[in-house]
């Protein structure tokens, strides 16, 4: 049998796979489960720990640390699904004005729109929110609140080509200088006349949710070898 590019990745897959359901397992566990060849097996496992995603211990591999972030989201990065893109966007108040973005990149390209991007995985709203304006304005900032979430969907020939839950914040500025940003052109908008050709669901929150606040309950907890312990609620 001839190993193509193709074949490795999915193999490599099929072995990631057999650890959603088991914390540990052995060889030939995993050469009966995958039905792969076993020098094919000893080749995914040795460049499965030299990228870090796999750890031996007496005689059992186990996800790394790193690895186990990966599990819930190992479908849409494998291309089975997709799922809707969680995205913060951040209202970037100096007084009557607000701080907007024309987009360079696609999807949106030419477009206006509100300062934002992914939450990372440790981050919470707060974090997240003044890392990204630091990192595309060089503003220092003072968080003030989550405003609004918005289930948005865009469509082309009735088909959803993208999906996204934006988080809507707001953060206060006393300084208007920013730097020049590489991901694309900063201007300070009037909030009673933005007459540019902005995102019409970053319009809409900006008309609509500016003034809002709401809570999100934030949550934090354990795990240890699938054991979960000490859940706790963050107050805000």
């Amino acid at each position: 049998m001839k190993y193509t590019g193709s074949l490795v990745k999915k193999e490599r897959e099929q072995i990631f796979k057999l650890f959603l359901k088991s914390f540990k397992l052995k060889f030939n566990e995993i050469e009966k489960e995958t039905g792969i060849r076993s020098n094919m097996v000893s080749y995914h496992l040795e460049i499965m720990q030299k990228e870090g995603l796999l750890e031996k211990r007496k005689g059992y591999y186990l996800l790394t640390k790193n690895a186990e972030r990966y599990m819930p989201i190992f479908s849409n990065l494998i291309g089975k699904e997709l799922s809707a893109l969680p995205v913060i966007l951040i209202a970037l108040i100096n007084k009557n004005k607000i701080l907007l973005m024309k987009r360079i990149r696609r999807p949106y390209k030419n477009y206006w729109s509100l300062i934002g991007g992914k939450m990372l995985l440790e981050e919470d709203f707060e974090t997240a929110s003044l890392r990204l304006v630091k990192e595309k304005t060089n503003l220092d900032c003072e968080y003030a609140s989550l405003n609004s979430v918005l289930h948005e969907r865009v469509q082309e020939n009735k088909i959803v080509k993208h999906s996204f839950i934006l988080f809507f914040t707001k953060i206060i500025t006393k300084n208007k200088n920013f730097i020049e940003s590489p991901y694309g052109e900063l201007k300070w908008f009037n909030l009673k006349d933005i007459n540019k050709k902005i995102i019409p669901s970053d319009l809409w929150l900006i008309k609509n949710k500016i003034n809002s606040k709401i809570n999100v309950d934030e949550a934090t907890m354990l795990e240890k070898e699938g054991k979960l312990s000490r859940f706790k609620i963050k107050n805000n």
